[in-house]
């Protein structure tokens, strides 16, 4: 009797980190998706990666050490309209994310990881955290907070 109970343990324990991998990857492919198609000018694909709601938010620090917040899908679309106005890339920017840590729970998801920029200028650092949704089965992005290093814009304290 215990040896069936056990394989089914097994199984099942298979499966479902199977699943929660699976999930993982497509969490991932949706973060990389979102942030290339705003450097490639890809208004379809980065819209793609957001869930279009009103109780989205996007939250980052800026060059000139002031903040952004916005609220609302509609006006996260309104903010970046002029950035996909031209499908002229300006300069190709390749993206490296790392060390992700990614909690799962249910139809949510937290990840946090480290973001590198790398284009004609260098390389540009932040720490990034999003929040998503599975929304009729994919993974749609809700909150997001990026934390540039702006240590090499001038705007360290001495």
């Amino acid at each position: 009797m215990k040896t069936p109970l056990l394989v089914a343990a097994l199984l099942l324990s298979t499966v479902t980190c199977g699943l929660a991998q699976a999930d993982n990857d497509a969490i991932k492919r949706v973060l990389r998706s979102e942030t290339e198609g705003f450097f490639k000018r890809d208004k379809a694909e980065w819209s793609n990666a957001w869930a279009h709601t009103p109780y989205i938010h996007f939250a980052a620090n800026l060059y000139g050490g002031d903040f952004m917040l916005i609220k609302g899908w509609n006006n996260l679309e309104k903010q970046f309209a002029s950035q996909f106005k031209s499908s002229k890339v300006s300069d190709k920017v390749t993206v490296q994310n790392s060390n992700y840590t990614i909690h799962q729970n249910g139809n949510m998801a937290f990840v946090a990881y480290d973001q590198t920029l790398l284009d004609s200028h260098g390389k540009t650092t932040s720490k990034e955290s999003r929040t998503l949704e599975k929304i009729n089965g994919q993974w749609k992005i809700i909150n997001v907070t990026a934390l540039t290093n702006l240590k090499g814009f001038g705007l360290a304290q001495k």
